[in-house]
């Protein structure tokens, strides 16, 4: 569907009287300036203003956190906190009072504070008891301002924003109009809304097209906030001296539904036409279940227009529920996400990985070192005369498992179909806001050094504050090489995901490693003290080359070490664009698979991500592609579009990061794009081929043959040839040979396009599938055997 909106006579009838009544709400209870806010009434009828919604930032105001932000509030412990669910359409009932993180009830929402707070909010939510009962009414209308930097900016109207892409600098709020061009032309690192006849109909995403009845807002840094605060269907107003203004009514509401339903139905229809095997039953269900809530939000107008409020709502998720079971789900692809665990015992353990499979999640990227520690308890740090574990952890309960949260992780995950890889901070041990980390009060000649530390100091980066160990050190190679050997001989983790495997980036000024050891073996090769060259110096190339060498031979044992304990052991690594994503193409023979991280939110900016990647590493490489959904909050179905773009062309997906995921996300992947079963074709390729044929087998008969996309003797034909892999997928691995696959794929192929009934754009996916196959089988034998 395009960035136009039509809402049909038909149903206009129904939803512009809903959007009149609706309109009361505004102006009918309270008055003007009572209502410019969300409001909390006690029981006693004492009313406070909420400051704002999904913000940690929650110093000396009242800030709501409801179930779209994530499951927990992400603040200060420091904070003070109410937990209420939801009893009623504006009624909540006070569950649980206490610091901050609290956990945010799925059905419910958390009012929270901090210190230093007026007396007025930290006193009305200490006076909230537990089982009290209050009524959090939201205003119909709601405005956002700002003011914009420049309108369709030039390197002269514009000079701050002169040198990046799309004329928008640090910090700058921008309206793109047609007069600009065809798209903003700016980078994924802020946040756009498009704009079509004066209401919003896309969020996210950078470089995007700018519609000819209308414009894109784009921001970066704060003003990226301020624009996460537009909806599908706010209108959005601005003008020529720069104010802007983002406007929710009534009408919003009516308009994300009508949208969403128009967006569900038309998915409906193209995945029938396209013989997709979606889920049709409960998508026809939610979508006729949304048109009967509209109906019924016409009914009560009149008599409960908040419920008739509550109805358009809950007809919009029906909507998207309806889009999500109308997508195809894939048999054969990683869905993986990264975390940082968190829990404190076994029972925070299990309910953790209850989300992750509700989500549909079949691979878990778990932090086993962070800050200098590792989450487990390690012979190794303690033999080295270091912590054994991370102070998080090592006093905890996780009952059969003890105080091993790393175990536990994996013992319960397997129950669930989830593996665990092992996600590393490499050389990047802490911050200085956590002290000096405790290998270096043991062994500070173990830092790594920059040009800028004074003589025997151990210091932090420049630019991020973090400690570094020296990778050049021959013995902190030795000791980083034992900690993840001791991980994967111990714990049945199936790879491991290297990141900080560098020294820091920085300029001339502020480069890296000058450690005395280091100093003195580049001068005895190369005749001169590294310290003294400068960056025009002929040698200064061959000293940075030198670094990047031990880095790479430090990458380059890590392989053999990992696969001398077991060939199908997976390294990855996950690259930023840039300088990282070049220092991997060094490691191609080292590693299995490349996670490139994709910080766009739309599929034109992810996809250039992956294909850059893809430029630098070989074809036998696995490919995902890493996203930020979780982290930037992104609402429900935009995450599920992301999952989309970024598994399109790879074998799959890496979410950053669980500890950001929200309720309905996670509900929306489990209904779309992740609702079937996946094997994942980097730890187990062979298994990932036989469930597609099988797949295949099943679609052929229950759909493509059902539904006219071929003859019956045709799908005999497909059926037959397909079940040939599915005998060729389970014999011995001894008498699976590369030759044989490699004949098989290209008389599979030539099969398939001889099939005369075939529909083509079934005959298409066929292909796209058959290349899949030999892209795991390529790297089946290629990698693990």
């Amino acid at each position: 569907m395009g960035n136009d909106f039509f809402v049909s006579k038909k149903t206009w009838g129904v939803y512009s009287t809903v959007i009149l009544f609706v309109l009361f709400l505004s102006t009918g209870i309270l008055n003007a300036e009572e209502t410019s806010g969300t409001t909390v009434i006690n029981e006693e009828g004492v009313t406070i203003q909420v400051n704002d919604e999904n913000q940690r930032n929650n110093t000396n105001k009242l800030v709501l956190f409801d179930p779209t932000f994530s499951y927990f509030t992400e603040t200060n412990k420091s904070s003070y906190e109410v937990v209420l669910e939801k009893v009623g359409i504006t009624s909540y009932k006070v569950i649980h009072s206490g610091e901050g993180d609290q956990s945010i009830p799925e059905d419910g929402v958390v009012l929270s504070t901090s210190s230093p707070s007026t007396d007025t909010i930290m006193s009305y939510l200490k006076g909230l008891e537990n089982g009290e009962v209050v009524e959090i009414t939201e205003p119909v209308e709601k405005r956002f301002a700002s003011v914009l930097d420049d309108i369709n900016p030039t390197d002269e109207s514009n000079p701050d924003g002169a040198p990046f892409p799309g004329n928008r600098g640090a910090g700058q709020l921008l309206v793109y109009t047609p007069d600009f061009g065809a798209s903003t032309g700016t980078n994924p690192y802020g946040y756009e809304i498009t704009v079509t006849n004066s209401v919003v109909t896309k969020l996210g995403g950078g470089d995007s097209d700018i519609p000819g009845d209308g414009f894109v807002v784009s921001g970066h840094g704060e003003e990226a906030d301020f624009l996460k605060n537009a909806e599908i269907g706010m209108k959005v107003t601005y003008e020529a001296e720069g104010n802007i203004e983002l406007i929710r009514d009534a009408s919003t509401f009516i308009f994300k539904s009508e949208q969403a339903l128009q967006e569900a139905k038309q998915s409906l229809s193209s995945a029938k036409e396209n013989y997709v095997d979606a889920s049709y039953n409960k998508a026809e269900e939610s979508i006729s279940k949304a048109e009967e809530l509209l109906r019924k939000a016409d009914e009560v107008k009149e008599s409960n227009p908040q419920q008739a409020l509550e109805y358009t709502k809950q007809a919009t998720q029906l909507a998207y529920d309806g889009y999500y079971y109308s997508l195809p789900s894939e048999v054969g692809e990683q869905r993986a996400v990264w975390y940082r665990p968190e829990e404190q015992n076994l029972n925070d353990v299990i309910t953790t990985l209850d989300r992750m499979e509700r989500a549909g999640f079949n691979s878990l990227y778990l932090e086993t070192t962070f800050w200098g520690y590792t989450i487990f308890p390690s012979k190794t740090m303690e033999e080295y005369g270091l912590p054994k574990q991370h102070p998080n952890f090592s006093g905890n309960d996780y009952g059969k498992y003890g105080s091993d949260i790393l175990k536990a992780f994996i013992e319960e995950g397997y129950k669930r179909g989830i593996t665990v890889q092992s996600w590393t901070d490499g050389f990047m041990i802490g911050h200085i806001s956590l002290g000096l980390p405790s290998q270096f009060e043991k062994y500070p000649e173990w830092s790594a050094v920059q040009r800028n530390d004074g003589e025997g100091e151990v210091g932090t980066d420049s630019s991020s504050n973090y400690y570094w160990l020296d990778i050049a050190n021959q013995d902190v190679q030795k000791f980083m090489l034992r900690i993840y050997e001791e991980q994967q001989k111990n714990y049945n983790i199936t790879g491991l995901n290297i990141d900080y495997m560098r020294y820091p980036h920085h300029s001339f000024e502020e480069s890296y490693s000058f450690s005395d050891a280091n100093r003195s073996k580049f001068e005895e090769e190369y005749g001169t003290d590294p310290l003294e060259l400068k960056a025009t110096d002929d040698l200064w190339e061959d000293w940075e080359n030198w670094l990047r060498e031990k880095e790479n031979q430090f990458v380059d044992q890590l392989h053999n070490q990992s696969k001398s304990i077991d060939a199908s052991f997976m390294l990855t690594a996950t690259p930023e664009p840039g300088a990282e994503a070049v220092l991997i193409s060094d490691w191609v023979k080292d590693i299995d698979g490349v996670i490139p991280q994709a910080y766009g939110h739309d599929f034109n900016s992810i996809q250039s991500t992956v294909l850059a990647s893809k430029e630098l590493t070989p074809d036998s490489m696995m490919y995902y592609t890493g996203i930020y959904s979780f982290y930037h909050h992104l609402g429900e179905k935009a995450a599920v579009n992301d999952v989309l773009a970024a598994a399109h062309g790879t074998s799959g997906v890496n979410m950053f990061a669980f500890g950001q995921a929200s309720a309905p996300s996670v509900d929306a992947l489990g209904k779309g794009p992740w609702r079937d079963d996946a094997v994942n074709p980097g730890e187990t390729p062979r298994e990932a081929v036989l469930a597609t044929v099988q797949d295949i087998i099943k679609q052929t008969e229950d759909i493509y043959v059902k539904e006219g996309a071929m003859s019956q003797k045709d799908g005999e034909k497909l059926s037959r040839t397909m079940k040939k892999w599915e005998v060729m997928m389970q014999r011995p691995a001894h008498s699976l040979k590369q030759e044989k696959v490699v004949k098989e794929l290209r008389k599979t192929e030539s099969e398939i396009h001889q099939l005369d009934s075939l529909a083509p754009v079934v005959e298409e996916r066929l292909i796209d599938r058959l290349g899949d196959i030999e892209k795991w089988l390529n790297y089946y034998f290629e990698k693990q055997q």
